[in-house]
């Protein structure tokens, strides 16, 4: 059986109670664009170290709430841009955006955020 986004974040309600997991889906929600703006930024003026450090609290933020996918693809970003490998950088930095706004409707209509 496939374990859904669903079944990880009722853990997290679980382990952190509802209220928290809400504030953290909040936070996550409000900074999440934040995060990949100052990445988008840090690639063009071709930083990988910044873009790198953006992409750190992007992963950490995104697997506290048990976004394994957006996890996977940021912390992928942050290894390559440690490894100062443009192209998977590049490839990967494509499928954030689009993993990020999924996430954030799943956040936001769950938790009934504006």
């Amino acid at each position: 059986m496939t374990r859904t986004w669903v079944d990880a974040i009722a853990e997290c309600e679980a382990e952190h109670g509802v209220p928290a997991t809400t504030r953290m889906a909040k936070l996550f929600a409000d900074s999440s664009k934040t995060q990949l703006q100052a990445i988008d930024a840090a690639i063009a003026q071709n930083s990988l170290a910044t873009a790198r450090a953006s992409a750190h609290d992007l992963a950490a933020a995104a697997e506290a709430l048990r976004f394994t996918q957006l996890t996977q693809i940021a912390q992928g970003f942050e290894t390559a841009c440690a490894a100062n490998d443009r192209d998977t950088a590049m490839r990967l930095h494509k499928d954030l955006a689009p993993v990020i706004n999924i996430c954030v409707l799943q956040l936001r209509a769950r938790y009934k955020l504006a």
